[in-house]
């Protein structure tokens, strides 16, 4: 009876994790709008029985104030364990807005918003992306890099324009989320000059404000640059 009860058991173990869905969320229509948005976004199941969609179009009820228009989407990542998903929307006149929704089998909900204001009203080149449970922000709101760190709270933990003679080229967490890593090429004068990476500061990310805590460590070593940075 014990070698049965184990069968059953084990056999109803392998069909819920493959009942298990996991989900995916893509923009409506992308590349039609301005600045390379789209219109609107799905948001679709997947289970050994295929994809399926679980809810769309998904219209933001939300417009752009004075003008009326519709927000309208234009980047999207989704948390690693995909039950969230950070989309930016893009309202002329207004900045965009940085959106999180959790992701439920009935649809997606909404949580919290915030201004993207590190980045200019069309988002050229900009894009978003998670690693743990951080969203990671790269933004051109002038002529060099931007990066933005925020937990899935929406709280700013780091906040780095790469600027006085720091000029940022590039930027990452580990895949733990517990160290930053800030690729520079740094210059004598104090304005942004275009250039490879030839510095690199490490962060502990839980003491990193805003661009006023010290580097863990900094190293200026060509081979340890080109190897966390490229």
């Amino acid at each position: 009876m014990k070698v049965l009860h184990a069968g059953i058991l084990l056999g109803s173990l392998a069909f819920g994790s493959a009942m298990a869905a996991d989900y995916s969320v893509g923009i409506v229509n992308v590349g039609t709008g301005f600045g390379g948005t789209g219109t609107a976004l799905n948001l679709y199941s997947i289970t050994h029985r295929g994809v399926h969609l679980v809810e769309g179009p998904y219209v933001f009820p939300q417009t752009v104030p004075y003008s009326g228009d519709p927000y309208l989407p234009v980047l999207v990542s989704l948390s690693p364990e995909h039950d969230l998903a950070y989309v930016v929307y893009i309202g002329i006149p207004s900045l965009p807005i940085l959106v999180q929704f959790a992701i439920t089998p009935h649809g997606l909900v909404y949580r919290w918003q915030q201004e993207l204001s590190t980045g200019d009203v069309s988002l050229q080149g900009s894009s978003i992306g998670t690693v743990s449970h951080h969203l990671i922000e790269y933004t051109y709101p002038a002529e060099g890099l931007w990066v933005r760190i925020i937990d899935q709270d929406g709280q700013e933990l780091v906040s780095d324009p790469g600027s006085n003679g720091h000029n940022l080229v590039s930027a990452r967490i580990d895949p733990n989320g517990k160290y930053y890593y800030s690729c520079r090429f740094i210059t004598a004068s104090d304005t942004y000059v275009n250039g490879p990476a030839n510095s690199v500061a490490v962060y502990k990310l839980e003491t990193y404000v805003s661009g006023e805590a010290s580097p863990w460590f900094s190293s200026t070593d060509p081979v340890f640059v080109q190897s966390e940075c490229n």
